[in-house]
């Protein structure tokens, strides 16, 4: 990796500052080593990389990705792929996030410690990554991968969720997750889209389980996210002391203030709705998932609206499945429409590390941290579009190494 100089660039250092320009970044070993403006210092034996006025910022962070759920059909996962062959498949949608600018990501459920220590040892090409294993799901929950018509137990192999019912069966299942590796837990406690036997609006999970799983976890001294889209779940969860609820949907006012009043994440995931909702017929999607899907996207935007107005804490996700995973950075646009782009890019950047509670290593360029950046061809701040087309995004640096290099 060695000493690599940034010159000349118009540096967008995501701390809330505008850009600047020229600007300058050294990097050594893999960690920021300086930054500053003006015309750039003489570094013997660094790699000099002109810019060439080109926007430099920290690598993009996905806040809610599933690297496991690489086909349209999310019910037949078990049914018709291997596990072997399902590693493979999420290691290829990992690396197609790094290309598309996500240098770090947080998986919300499928994948499990293997993955986060193969990208460590170089084994796979992959966004830095915080996992959490299986999702806990109660019987006919939102992980529960049964169509309404089986009786059998639910299938326990692969990438799937975990079934656990009552306080003993949660806390065992959550001690399970965190005993493989774990970095926080995450719990189904609605039901969802992609899911056949429950509907969006739903609760699941009592207040005394979820209670049990946030009591496990904080005593690893880890964190839950939760599923949710309906209110009642959302008040339920931030009442136990949950890090984030994802999704949100269906958030109303009164629910906004419960959130903001137990310190309680909000992390929408507007991007797979837009997506599923405008080309799921075209992608093949189950007709009840693409019903739900178009149903929840409908609330999508208020729900932000209401959480910004509300001065939540707001991270950001893209959610994608099946075909829409190339299209994860379409969730910064979607933002920008309520947040504007600085405070979108922030989500996606700053405010994402703060949310997983890696902040002083990644989310912003500032000495001391992870050389993480991307270097994007135009202004992002005046079209946010520019996340979406690849050729813009001309340098991808990961840990001081470059990934991508087209300039």
């Amino acid at each position: 990796m060695g000493l690599i100089l940034f010159t000349n660039a118009t540096l967008l250092d995501c701390t809330g500052s505008e850009p600047v320009f020229p600007a300058w970044v050294a990097a050594e070993n893999g960690i920021i080593k300086e930054v500053g403006t003006g015309s750039a210092p003489d570094l013997p034996g660094a790699e000099k990389v002109d810019c060439r006025g080109k926007t430099l910022m920290p690598g993009l962070i996905d806040g809610h990705m599933h690297a496991s759920l690489f086909t349209n059909d999310l019910g037949d996962l078990h049914r018709k792929i291997l596990p072997s062959t399902s590693c493979f498949m999420a290691a290829k949608v990992l690396e197609d996030t790094l290309m598309q600018g996500f240098t770090t990501v947080r998986d919300a459920g499928g994948i499990d410690a293997g993955f986060r220590e193969a990208q460590k040892q170089g084994l796979i090409t992959a966004p830095k990554m915080q996992v959490c294993g299986r999702a806990l799901s109660m019987t006919g929950g939102h992980a529960d991968p049964r169509l309404p018509t089986e009786i059998a137990p639910p299938v326990a192999v692969g990438m799937l969720g975990v079934i656990a019912d009552g306080v003993d069966e949660v806390r065992k299942a959550a001690r399970e997750q965190l005993r493989m590796g774990a970095d926080y837990i995450k719990v189904m406690a609605g039901g969802g889209c992609a899911s056949a036997a429950d509907e969006p609006d739903t609760v699941q999970y009592s207040p005394e389980e979820l209670e049990a799983i946030v009591y496990e976890a904080k005593a690893a001294g880890k964190t839950v996210l939760t599923h949710n889209y309906s209110t009642r779940s959302m008040k339920m969860c931030a009442e136990a002391g949950v890090h984030s609820i994802e999704h949100g949907n269906y958030l109303d006012r009164e629910t906004a203030l419960i959130l903001k009043e137990h310190g309680c994440w909000l992390v929408p995931t507007m991007a797979t709705y837009e997506i599923m909702a405008t080309r799921g017929e075209e992608f093949g999607i189950p007709s009840y998932f693409l019903r739900k899907m178009k149903e929840v996207q409908k609330h999508s935007e208020n729900a932000l609206a209401i959480a910004f107005e509300e001065g939540l804490k707001i991270g950001s996700g893209s959610d994608m499945v099946g075909s829409g995973q190339p299209y994860k950075a379409l969730e910064i646009e979607l933002k920008a429409r309520v947040m504007g782009s600085m405070k979108a890019i922030l989500c996606t950047t700053r405010d994402n590390a703060e949310l997983m509670g890696i902040s002083g290593r990644v989310g912003t360029i500032e000495a001391g941290k992870c050389a993480d950046f991307i270097l994007v061809d135009g202004d992002p701040l005046k079209e946010v579009k520019i996340f979406q087309d690849r050729e813009k995004i001309v340098a991808i640096v990961q840990d001081g190494k470059f990934i991508k290099k087209n300039i």
